[in-house]
């Protein structure tokens, strides 16, 4: 606990910095350096600056300071500014700068007058006059012996724990007691679950089974619970993961779910069309490129979109709409920054994450008006004001969304977590918070690795060699045109053999010309069946089946849309004769029939034009 602490932007040598202190203050700092130190202000001033501009001096009292004060110091003199960072310096080592004998566990408002008289500065406050700047000669000499401090590292492990410890508070004989005990954490690898996914969730939009809001564009209800169904290992949480009560911030689990029909209209692989999703020309490419590829591409678009903002998905944080909501582009770019900074394959803490970003100054606001910012009602549960700077609540759980709900989606990171109630406290005592389980959805995320995949996506490496798949006799196609599955199925190759083939019984599918025509009609090609089932056999295709192929192929190919055209009625016969065997209209106009012409739209200008120098009227379009 300091008194009198505030916030000084200004760096002063020795002399200027003693010389604003009040005579209360620099009589006992006088009494640090000298054993009769003077009385009147006019000479406590020089006598400390005297001290601190002494090289000698200086060295002495640095040695006497304890290894925390050192390090207070060490931070101070190797600041572009000689400035001490008391929030970088909090997460950097896990400790408050003490510059005084006062309790660091009671606030300042807790002590009478009586004690205050006792508490006495410490040596650290010489060196910090004002607490927050070194004077600019102390600080010169400092740097000509003081070591810079190490760089912030962050702590890692091979494995993350097995088990999560819980705990809460309960009455027991009128008296409160804590109760701990251990759950099984979750480990989920996410970069092989996510080129399957993205594939999937592709040729779902592509059946028009993800429908999304007309405002917000975000998939409704149904569509999740249609996307969680097909995705590899789920949804990172089961519905009985969810809480009862649909106030709570906990009632809806969905995030993969939720995330996937976001991401790829981010990144322009499907768009709504009419209440459904559609895929784009470009998602319909997707569907046949390497999935890294496309998983590159839409994390590349989801850094810069502008039309989501993961924070809005914290639902317990009202006011968003008056806040002034920072661009969320930023927010991501410093948070991809700080997992670059990371080691690759190695398991850290979510909060030591937290720690990196605070500690080596990557920071970032989540809203201009953070007073707009609410928890159940906008006076009471305000977060402005004295709460302003909540980091937890509102960039962290920032972070926490973008983090769980989109890096790892993407296979960037790697997760551990646990259902989100009652992992973490940092929004206990918030008012209306109080019969909250969590504040987010994102709070049960305890641990991240950044893997392979992720390493390429944040630019760390330069190429990303995904491991080869073990090829292995997942269908037979057989003579007959069944094709049958020899084991379970992914969800993505169940929704390409519903598109092509008609379900015969379980695990069988015939092969279908009319589903086939179906498919062309859409876009598709006999190609991408013929590819399909040749690299889930191991064998060669029966004869039957390449002729089946073949057959359709030729079938295909043998009408061509040639474009809109208009069909015109003339009064008889004659006069369609004329006009069509005109030398102008040469190949603009076809008969059809005695009495009609087919005119393609892009003629119809040059039509009408010789039409009305053989002295007759285009007809109204609808006449």
């Amino acid at each position: 606990m300091t008194w009198g602490k505030a916030p000084i932007d200004e760096a002063l040598t020795a002399r200027e910095a003693f010389e604003k202190l009040t005579l209360d203050d620099l009589r006992p700092l006088a009494g640090l350096v000298s054993t009769d130190p003077p009385k009147r202000k006019s000479e406590l001033a020089p006598l400390l600056a005297k001290v601190m501009t002494n090289a000698a001096r200086v060295r002495d009292l640095y040695a006497g300071l304890d290894a925390s004060a050192q390090r207070v110091v060490r931070v101070a003199a190797f600041d572009p500014a000689g400035r001490l960072d008391r929030e970088k310096f909090r997460a950097w080592f896990g400790e408050e700068p003490r510059f005084d004998t006062a309790d660091p566990n009671r606030a300042s408002w807790e002590y009478r007058y009586e004690e205050r008289r006792q508490i006495q500065p410490l040596p650290l406050r010489l060196f910090f006059p004002r607490f927050d700047h070194l004077p600019t000669d102390t600080r010169a000499i400092l740097r000509e012996f003081v070591p810079p401090p190490e760089p912030f590292a962050v702590p890692t492990r091979d494995t993350p724990p097995e088990t999560h410890t819980l705990h809460e508070h309960v009455w027991h004989d009128r008296k409160r007691e804590l109760q701990e005990w251990e759950e099984p954490v979750r480990v989920r690898e996410t970069a092989v679950a996510a080129g399957a996914d993205v594939r999937t969730v592709l040729r779902l939009i592509e059946a028009g089974k993800v429908r999304v809001t007309d405002k917000k564009l975000v998939p409704t209800e149904a569509a999740r619970q249609a996307v969680a169904g097909v995705l590899t290992g789920g949804d990172f949480y089961a519905p009985d993961d969810a809480d009862e009560s649909k106030y709570d911030p906990s009632f809806d689990v969905g995030i993969r779910s939720f995330a996937w029909p976001v991401l790829v209209q981010a990144g322009g692989l499907a768009e709504k069309s009419g209440d459904a999703l559609k895929l784009t020309a470009a998602g319909k490419k997707a569907l046949t490129a390497p999935p890294p590829d496309v998983l590159r591409k839409l994390w590349a678009a989801w850094l810069k979109t502008r039309a989501f903002d993961e924070f809005a998905r914290v639902d317990a944080i009202k006011g968003q709409g008056r806040a002034r909501m920072s661009a969320a582009a930023g927010r991501r770019a410093v948070l991809v920054e700080g997992l670059a900074a990371c080691p690759v394959g190695r398991w850290f803490a979510v909060d030591d994450f937290f720690r990196l970003l605070r500690a080596t100054g990557r920071s970032f606001a989540v809203a201009h008006d953070v007073h707009e910012l609410y928890i159940a009602e906008h006076h009471y549960g305000n977060l402005g004001y004295d709460d302003e700077h909540a980091w937890e609540q509102l960039q962290g759980r920032f972070a926490l969304a973008f983090l769980f709900e989109y890096a790892a989606t993407l296979g960037v990171v790697d997760v551990a977590y646990f259902p989100p109630p009652g992992v973490r406290h940092d929004f206990h005592g918030r008012w209306g918070a109080d019969e909250f389980t969590c504040l987010s959805r994102y709070d049960g995320l305890l641990y991240l690795r950044v893997n392979p995949l992720g390493a390429w996506l944040l630019g760390v490496v330069d190429d990303y060699r995904p491991a080869t798949p073990t090829r292995s006799e997942v269908l037979r196609v057989l003579a007959n045109l069944d094709v049958v599955a020899a084991r379970d199925l992914p969800a993505s190759d169940r929704l390409v053999l519903g598109r092509f083939a008609d379900p015969a019984s379980e695990g069988v599918w015939k092969l279908s010309a009319a589903k086939v025509f179906g498919v062309i009609e859409q876009g598709g090609s006999v190609d991408e069946l013929e590819q399909f089932l040749a690299s889930r056999t191991t064998g060669a295709l029966p004869g039957t089946v390449v002729t089946f192929l073949a057959d359709l192929r030729a079938k295909a190919g043998r009408l061509t849309d040639a474009g809109a055209a208009r069909l015109i009625a003339y009064a008889d016969e004659h006069v369609a004769a004329e006009v069509a065997a005109d030398r102008h209209l040469k190949g603009k106009c076809l008969r059809a029939g005695d009495r009609f012409v087919v005119v393609r739209e892009a003629d119809l200008d040059a039509v009408r034009k010789a039409v009305r120098k053989l002295g007759y009227v285009w007809p109204v379009p609808g006449d």
